[in-house]
């Protein structure tokens, strides 16, 4: 592992002495890696087992827990075995039986919701919105809510179950947080463990207006639009929005499918990649400017805090400003394992609470982004330095590639990548894209405080939009490229 290498020693203590009193070895942070990828993959493979298997995967890790640290003590040290490595393995056993309890209870009250047993019927639901609604090819959109209560009268049932309602008329430009009633229709789950879909029947009857953290992000949307408006032209007015803001009713159904056809659709979803270009150039930002390890570190968790303000603080965006950070962190750091070790703290967090995200796409790429961050950004940074680039820009551009390539298999593999021409357009516009993530979030922040300097930061972006529109649109046309369009 690098962190226990010679250059990491040398990196802390000069002469190559040992280690100060108090600090930790770098292979120690990395303890909790093996374990959080054991309960990871646990919660992967158990993604639509029946509680019952799933327990009883759970009852045998638990086992494996319980004789690797029964062996670790009576038999460890005389039989030569290594306890630390008996301490891992046993807490791997540990938290994959963990992971494997928490799908058994989630696939339970899966189960037991009542929307389970209403597919293909109709019902009332009360609802909280949970995100901003995205476009569908139908023409309607997708609304991610919360249902709190299902039924009416007396026949109305209280459980918590996150959906998406595939609605049209009414349902655009909800804010999160506010609170609707209304008619659906409930579709069968597409997979096994995945929970039903909705689709709206009627109009929402909003129940309950958003908090302030529902409408402020709103608002910023709002202003952007007109922003984008006002400073672009043709596809580019509703691109940027899209790339920026992950807001993408302004984007033609032709060119989400050239996106989509290309392979670069993930573009338009927030990833921790995003926060990672916008505290980046804020860091060579106050680099630039002089200041010190604390002033940029001060910098950064600033842009981090008005970043999620202003695409909102849903939870896709917490967890990529959570990952972005960690990635963030090891430019700063002398070792790779104690940030590797904050990211593995992160995906534990995540798959025991959520296993649902954890095993998403979209969790999957911001995690991989951060640990090729961790692993490779500080050592590509250093062999793309040269006299006359200076250090800050190196590291935000090492954070740029390295997050960018690193995604590659991950979206092949998801099935998120579309066509054997994706990975050349992926890599065609990685310069592009940090440049619109970054002034595109510059312009979205100064929007509802200086209209004329957004409007120019947001003109900046033309060249970037321009570029990227054009890949899209080229690699779409390719032989090979799948045809989307209906029919």
């Amino acid at each position: 592992m690098t962190g226990t290498g010679p250059g990491e020693h040398a990196a802390g203590v000069a002469g190559g002495s040992p280690p100060p009193s108090g600090r930790v070895p770098a292979a120690r942070d990395l303890r909790l890696v093996l374990p959080t990828l054991a309960l990871f993959l646990v919660t992967a493979a158990t993604v639509g087992m029946r509680p019952a298997a799933a327990a009883a995967l759970g009852v045998v890790l638990l086992m494996s827990a319980v004789i690797a640290v029964v062996w670790s003590t009576t038999n460890g040290a005389a039989s030569g075995i290594d306890r630390t490595a008996l301490g891992v393995l046993a807490m791997a056993c540990a938290l994959g039986a963990t992971g494997a309890g928490v799908q058994a209870a989630r696939s339970h009250a899966l189960a037991a919701h009542p929307l389970m047993s209403l597919a293909g019927a109709r019902t009332g639901v009360e609802a909280v919105v949970t995100g901003f609604d995205r476009p569908v090819r139908s023409g309607g959109v997708m609304v991610p809510v919360r249902v709190e209560v299902t039924g009416s009268g007396e026949s109305a049932r209280a459980a918590d179950l996150d959906v998406v309602v595939l609605a049209r008329d009414g349902w655009r430009g909800l804010p999160p947080g506010t609170r609707v009633r209304a008619s659906v229709a409930v579709l069968d789950p597409l997979s096994p463990g995945d929970p039903p879909g909705l689709r709206a029947l009627t109009a929402p009857a909003v129940m309950g207006e958003p908090g302030l953290s529902g409408r402020a992000p709103a608002a910023v949307r709002e202003r952007f639009r007109m922003v984008s408006d006002l400073a672009l032209d043709g596809e580019a007015v509703g691109l940027l929005p899209s790339f920026v803001l992950g807001d993408e009713g302004g984007v033609s159904t032709e060119t989400r499918d050239e996106f989509r056809a290309a392979g670069l659709a993930h573009l338009a979803a927030v990833s921790g990649a995003n926060t990672t270009y916008v505290v980046g150039a804020v860091l060579l930002a106050a680099a630039a400017l002089g200041a010190g390890r604390r002033g940029r570190i001060v910098a950064a968790v600033l842009a981090l805090g008005g970043f999620v303000a202003v695409v909102g603080p849903e939870p896709a965006v917490l967890r990529a400003a959570g990952t972005g950070a960690i990635g963030l962190a090891a430019l700063s750091a002398h070792r790779t394992g104690r940030p590797l070790a904050a990211l593995a703290a992160v995906v534990l967090l995540v798959a025991l609470l959520d296993p649902a995200t954890a095993t998403g796409a979209g969790f999957v790429l911001s995690v991989t982004a951060t640990a090729a961050l961790v692993l490779t950004a500080r050592s590509v940074a250093v062999r793309i330095r040269r006299p006359w680039m200076p250090g800050p820009v190196a590291d935000v551009l090492a954070v740029c590639v390295v997050a960018h390539l690193a995604t590659l298999p991950v979206l092949m593999a998801s099935g998120l990548e579309a066509g054997p021409w994706s990975l050349p357009a992926n890599i065609a516009v990685a310069p592009a894209v940090p440049v619109v993530t970054v002034l595109g979030t510059a312009s979205a922040a100064l929007g509802p405080l200086w209209e004329d300097g957004a409007v120019l930061l947001a003109a900046a972006c033309t060249p970037a939009l321009w570029w990227l529109d054009t890949v899209a649109g080229v690699t779409a046309a390719l032989p090979g490229s799948p045809d989307l369009t209906p029919g």
